[in-house]
């Protein structure tokens, strides 16, 4: 059987690149086509989608034939970054031309020689590459690509026949002169055509396009994305040499196909591909031969393919799914394409045998430019075969024609992906003075491979200088062919014909080439720790210089360069040097001088860490929640089965129905006072009196705390939210609180340290301000005191940190953070992240509703009593349809019991009352609606906080905020808000709003809201608010807690970003606008997805939404469920004596209850979503629906059973199973009971996160989701808000109310703040937490002097729902 391969199978396509482009053009037009992530020298994104690459190409189409006419070659100077490289690409082909691409790296002689040997009849370029045109002498037509492209009025030719010539490339010569290559369009149309059958990539597809567009590997990587509606992702030179970086780079950008060397996989030394790149689903390796460690490493998890070919072959002719454990091929022919195994001869070998690989088939080229001999010797014509190429390389084939790759059979070589003929770097060198002849080898293996070159002196005596052959070199060669290291030798090794022998070339030592100059080693600790691992990387015989350049005298390359990265960062000293920086300072010295030293940023980061007791702290809690549990079931038992049938047996079931409403306002109004009482009482038996301290999470004092927020848990703080009596708890429980104070909705006030908080007469404290008086930092908990002057003012969402104050009629804008030990001067304002100062404090203006105003404690009844009305009227539906089920089916209490006891004998019933639930809520939230709109109008002006007129607008805005927990993010919301008053146009997207008095808001059509906005809020100062109208132009975007003062009226096509106060005296018409104080954007990353899937939908589209949008109330289900099953399991369990039934039996049935709704979320997210990926998803997509209704199901259902849990380390288990990945002794803040995204965060040991997460923004209506990683000992302060792809080092520490933006590492030992985040120096603002006033240790109880007082409010903070 001889070594013959035969094709496989070819499937039918267009024939030519250009009909493939325009085919993809047709069905994806508003696709992503082009995506240029910024950089260091790019700060922008650069996108193009199918149409606007068309619309481009077309244009510069024409000028290319109206410059270089049809048939002639066209040269391209363009980098890879520049979107135009496409189109400039495109245009060529559809002009009937053949283009030939010059890297801008490329020195001039050889892009001289390119232009005069091709015979370029035009070129593109830019300003640069024009000049350099003009430097070489071409003379030719120039196409500027980076001015504006005319349209020129000769209609474009027909496309291309598949024969004609679609690009030349130039591989290394053997004269020293490289060689063009010429490919037709029917060879390239076989290669994308194979790809698009055997690949199936789609419109969802990243893929990384890393090679210079000089070269053949270019090809494949754009046409692989172009012909299936995929996304080019230009990797450059830049973002190839990351190294370690690499791997967060492919994940930021989502990349799903990457078509590297396999050096370059070696290079980023992941250890775990498979679970760090999970979007990567296939690798498409080449350019040299494939390591199997490299193979079995990244073959895992995705699929992966070993592809080979020379550039005569059009790419890649032969290619091989690779699989763990088994050999690494180079595979069997692409379709169309023929393989034989040849001796010297010409002959087929046996099967196993070795020989040289030649290809046959229509990719082949057409030759070689102006080389006929080349031709004939290369591309000989077989008798058996016809017309084949030789490669030069020796393989041998399996029985069933898998073909093994064996080395070159000739003086070719590749190195790092880069072809290259070692007889035109001794072409050069034998030119370069003072050298009579010289030889060039690869030695070394795996990623110590380098170019080596012996040289024959003219004069043994006086040999030349390594650094003058390198720039002689340089001259005429591209940078990869310049060897990395030389040597004298004095004759060349030859065979017995006199041919070299490159074997026995000697094996020269890296780095010592030729006399070093420099210095000896360095004597400072953190150099010469550097230069050792210098050492280790490029096996030098001693450590280096500081001033020797790491690539230029040493011999590094990007590859050790990227292993030399991956060393340091095993040191906390050298941990903070990145690729980037070895590129820019280049030796020793200037890498040390880089460091970040370790006694002034790690180290005392790491000092910060306190240490407790995690496990005593977890079995206490667990105690005390088990005593929760003992206690809590007891009572559901005695009200259920005792209290409840007396009340019926007393009232009759309908009218206990129709008053329950009544009744549970009277118990809620005794049971308030009496939690507040045990709760003052329970903090004063275990904490006494707080102080301003640091103590270890997981301490003693810390569990303390914990138990004290316990039973906080059950005083019904929304009962007495935003009135006088929420003062009076506060006071209770040791705060010093003045006269009239108004403290707004989601003000977090029930962590403790209320003995350190002082507020004067006439406070605001607006909605969601957060109050640094207990604060997590670093593994601790810190206290500190905050002081609040008479007729301060904070604004909304604004925060302090421990030990700070606020003067007399002093303000805080919204969003701002004043850090710790900050203090604002009396009547100053101060604004920003941190605070500075910034003009005086606005004066409060006068009432213009001059009507009758109550005491706080009077209004502050009125507002309770309004509420109970109000909650009375809205729970109507409920009433009604339990009263008539009651009467259709003569239900009594013992006879509903027992149908809840026994299920399965009721079913009729229990369905009956299930359906009525659901629907008595869609009820319930319509009647919410007219609820607004029965309260009357509120109108603009200026009203007293305490006036009857307040209650209005109190109430009305608790009914957005009711009605949002079921609608918002919906279809149905704004209906409702319309319903309630407020002015919305069409194709809105509304998500959670907060604030909101809805006949006070105007919004034109086309609007989107992230989540988490608000939006007009009262304005609310020293007593007095404001009350004015907010208009939205058309097509408008907020983004997540964008701030929206009354009083806005902003224009159309905006863009107000996330955690970004707006101000229409800066906004106009078209712009953006995002930070803390807000700055313009230049210009916006635009999503460009079909509108189909975005605003237009189609009906099956709007069905599906429809249908998970109105399942959201079907959720009262499950509840009912739980229940009935409870009901069930509590009968089942009396057969138990009655000590064990209300010790073990209702508590177990309780424990397993919630156990199961906590279950139940698990199925769900698993069953709805599975492991989420990083990705983009359109908002009229299925999955976005899935993942809302996920969201808004998880709170319903389990949401309150697993608030219990939170401040242990029992919480972090469950949320692991739902998919976070969270290290050990990891200290969480408040809302993690009910999260979006968990499997987007990632938190490392010891971290101490209380963040809110962005883990998915919304941008064109576009879902953006990706992962956010917290490192080991971190610290995300309250109310920061991390983007996706953000990654936080190790033991860094972010300022509360931050913004840590998309894709931004921040790093590692270091201290930053801002929105968005810059570093901060040692000293500032953030150091005051370092509380020193008392240490406290690990006494896990303390008994202080009991005495009974009040408790406090806190409005519990949640995580904003998906926006």
């Amino acid at each position: 059987m001889s070594s013959t391969v035969e094709q496989r199978p070819r499937t039918s396509s267009p024939a030519v690149l250009s009909e493939f482009f325009e085919d993809s053009a047709r069905r994806w037009p508003g696709a992503l086509a082009v995506d240029v992530p910024p950089a260091s020298d790019r700060p922008q994104r650069q996108t193009l989608t199918y149409a606007e690459l068309k619309r481009d190409s077309d244009l510069l189409a024409g000028m290319v034939r109206a410059a270089a006419g049809q048939g002639r070659v066209t040269a391209i100077l363009l980098g890879r970054t520049t979107p135009r490289l496409y189109a400039a690409q495109l245009a060529v082909l559809r002009a009937g031309s053949a283009y030939v691409c010059v890297d801008p790296s490329f020195p001039d002689d050889q892009f001289a020689h390119i232009l005069r040997d091709s015979a370029a009849g035009a070129l593109i370029t830019d300003e640069v590459g024009a000049q350099r045109a003009a430097r070489v002498g071409y003379g030719g037509p120039v196409i500027r690509a980076d001015l504006p492209l005319l349209p020129v009025a000769a209609p474009l030719p027909p496309h291309p026949e598949p024969e004609d010539l679609a690009y030349l490339i130039y591989t290394s010569g053997s004269t020293g002169r490289p060689k063009g290559v010429m490919i037709t369009h029917r060879g390239a149309g076989n290669l994308v055509g194979g790809d698009l059958a055997e690949f199936g990539l789609g419109i969802d597809d990243r893929v990384a396009q890393g090679s210079s567009p000089a070269y053949d590997s270019s090809v494949e990587e754009v046409w692989l994305a172009l012909a299936a509606g995929a996304t080019v992702v230009p990797m450059d030179d830049e973002t190839a040499r990351l190294g370690p970086d690499l791997v967060p780079w492919l994940r930021e950008e989502r990349i799903t196909v990457l078509c590297p060397p396999p050096t370059l996989l070696r290079a980023t030394g992941c250890a775990d591909p498979e679970t760090e790149l999970p979007a990567l689903r296939l690798l498409y390796v080449g350019g040299e031969a494939l390591p199997e460690d490299v193979a079995e490493r990244w073959s895992r998890g995705r699929r992966m393919v070993n592809g080979y070919g020379p550039t005569e072959c059009t790419v890649t002719c032969l290619r091989q799914d690779i699989v763990a454990g088994q050999p690494v091929a180079i595979g069997k022919p692409v379709p169309g394409m023929w393989a034989w195994v040849l001796d010297e001869d010409l002959n087929p070998v046996l099967a196993g045998e070795r020989g040289e690989l030649c290809m046959g088939g229509p990719g082949l080229a057409v030759g070689y430019l102006n080389q006929p001999e080349l031709d004939a010797d290369k591309f000989p014509r077989h008798p058996g075969f016809g017309r084949v190429y030789r490669t030069g390389d020796l393989v041998h084939a399996e029985p069933d024609g898998t073909i093994f790759y064996h080395g070159r059979i000739d003086s070719q070589v590749k190195l790092r992906g880069y072809r290259i003929e070692l007889e035109a770097i001794e072409s050069c060198l034998s030119r370069c003075p003072g050298v009579r002849e010289a030889a060039c080898r690869v030695q070394g293996e795996g990623a110590g491979q380098v170019l080596a070159a012996h040289i024959v002196p003219v004069d043994p005596a006086a040999p030349p200088e390594d650094e003058s052959l390198r720039q002689g070199l340089r001259q005429s060669l591209p940078e990869y062919m310049v060897p990395a290291v030389f040597g004298t030798i004095a004759e060349l090794p030859r065979n017995t014909s006199g041919k070299l022998n490159r074997r026995e070339l000697p094996e020269l030592a890296v780095g010592t080439s030729g006399p070093r100059s420099a210095g000896p080693p360095p004597q400072d600790p953190l150099a010469l720790g550097i230069a050792q691992a210098v050492q280790r990387v490029l096996n030098l015989s001693h450590p280096p210089a500081a001033d020797e350049d790491f690539f230029t005298a040493l011999g590094g390359n990007s590859l050790t360069g990227a292993m030399l990265i991956t060393e340091l960062r095993k040191q906390p000293a050298t941990a903070g040097i990145t690729v980037r920086d070895l590129y820019e300072a280049r030796t020793v010295g200037e890498l040390a001088r880089r460091a970040v030293p370790p006694e002034s940023t790690s180290d005392s980061a790491k000092s910060r860490y306190g240490s407790g007791n995690a496990l005593a702290a977890t079995a206490a809690q667990s105690v005390w929640l088990l005593g929760e549990l003992v206690l809590g079931a007891a009572v559901a038992f005695f009200t259920v089965f005792w209290v409840l049938p007396w009340l019926s047996d007393v009232l009759g079931l309908v009218p206990l129905i129709e008053l329950s409403p009544l009744l549970f306002s009277l118990v809620t109004a005794v049971f308030t006072p009496l939690s507040v009482a045990i709760a003052v009482t329970a903090k004063k038996l275990l904490i006494g009196r707080y102080e301003a301290v640091r103590a270890p999470a997981w301490s003693g004092f810390h569990v303390r705390m914990w138990v004290v927020r316990q039973f906080l848990r059950f005083v019904p703080w929304n009962t007495i939210a935003g009135t006088e009596f929420q003062c009076t708890a506060l006071r209770a429980l040791g705060a010093r609180i003045g006269k009239r104070v108004h403290i707004h909705r989601g003000v977090n006030l029930q962590q403790g340290g209320w003995d350190l908080l002082e507020i004067g007469d006439d406070v605001t404290i607006g909605q969601d301000v957060q109050l640094g008086l207990v604060h997590l930092d670093a593994g601790q908990v810190v206290l500190g005191s905050v002081t609040l002057h008479e007729g301060a003012t904070l604004e909304t969402r604004s925060g302090m940190g421990p030990n700070t104050t606020l003067g007399r009629d002093s303000w805080l804008s919204a969003l701002a953070f004043l850090p710790a030990g900050g203090t604002v001067a009396e009547g100053e304002r101060w604004d920003g992240v941190p605070a500075q100062p910034a003009g005086a404090a606005p004066t409060p203006p006068w009432p213009t509703s001059t009507g009758r105003q109550l005491s706080p404690r009077m209004h502050g009844l009125a507002t309770i009593l309004a509420n109970s009305a109000l909650s009375w009227f809205t729970a109507i539906p409920y009433t009604l349809s339990f009263v008539l089920i009651s009467a259709w089916f003569d239900l009594s209490y013992k006879s509903l019991l027992a149908a809840l006891a026994h299920p399965a004998d009721n079913l009729p019933l229990l369905v009956t009352l299930a359906v009525s639930a659901c629907l008595a809520l869609v009820g319930s939230v319509a009647v919410q609606a007219v609820a607004a709109q029965v309260l009357g109008p509120v109108t603009p002006g200026v009203i007293s906080r305490w006036s009857p007129g307040y209650i209005r607008v109190w109430l009305k805005s608790g009914l957005v905020n009711s009605a949002g927990t079921w609608l918002s993010g919906g279809i149905f919301w704004p209906w409702w808000l319309r319903a309630a008053g407020m002015r919305l146009g069409t194709g809105c997207e509304i998500s959670t709003i907060i604030d909101v008095v809805p006949e006070l808001v105007r919004i034109d059509r086309d609007t989107f809201f992230a989540d988490g906005i608000y939006l007009g809020g009262p304005r609310i100062q020293r007593g007095v608010v404001s009350l004015g109208e907010v208009s939205l132009g058309a097509n408008t975007f907020l983004g997540n807690h964008a701030v929206i003062p009354p009083g806005q009226s902003l224009p159309e096509d905006i863009l107000i970003g996330i955690s970004t106060v707006a101000d229409d005296s800066l906004v106009r018409p078209g712009s953006s606008w995002f930070g803390h104080p807000p700055f313009e954007l230049p210009r916006r990353e635009v999503v460009s997805v079909d509108r189909s899937l975005t605003h237009e939908p189609a009906t099956i589209r709007v069905v599906n939404r429809f249908f998970w949008e109105w399942l959201r109330f079907t959720l009262p289900l499950f509840p009912l469920a739980a229940f009935t099953l409870w009901t069930a399991g509590v009968v089942a369990v009396s057969v138990l004596p009655f000590w064990a039934f209300l010790l073990v039996g209702v508590p177990a049935v309780s424990l397993a209850t919630a156990a199961g709704l906590c279950l139940v979320v698990l199925v769900l997210k698993w069953g709805l979503l599975g492991r989420v990926r990083e990705g983009t998803h359109p908002l009229w997509s299925c999955w976005c629906s899935r993942w809302d209704f996920l969201y808004v199901a998880w709170g319903f259902i389990a949401g309150r059973a697993l608030s219990t849990l939170e401040g242990t380390l029992l919480l972090p288990i469950y949320l692991r199973c739902i998919g976070m990945r969270i290290g050990r002794r990891v200290v969480l803040g408040e809302g993690f009971a009910q999260i979006v995204d968990p499997d987007m965060l990632e938190f490392g040991d010891g971290a101490t996160v209380n963040a809110m997460f962005q883990a998915h923004t919304f941008e064109d209506r576009v879902l953006k989701i990706g992962h956010v990683r917290v490192g080991a000992h971190s610290t995300l302060g309250n109310a920061t808000v991390p983007l996706y792809g953000a990654v936080v080092g190790e033991y860094t520490s972010v300022m509360p109310h931050s913004v840590v933006m998309k894709r931004e590492h921040l790093e590692p030992g270091l201290r930053y703040a801002g929105a968005p985040t810059r570093r901060q120096e040692p000293g500032a603002g953030n150091e005051g937490y370092d509380i020193r006033r008392r240490e406290l240790g690990d006494t896990l109880w303390g008994v202080h002097p009991v005495e009974i007082g009040f408790g406090r409010h806190r409005a519990p903070r949640h995580p904003g729902r998906p926006g």
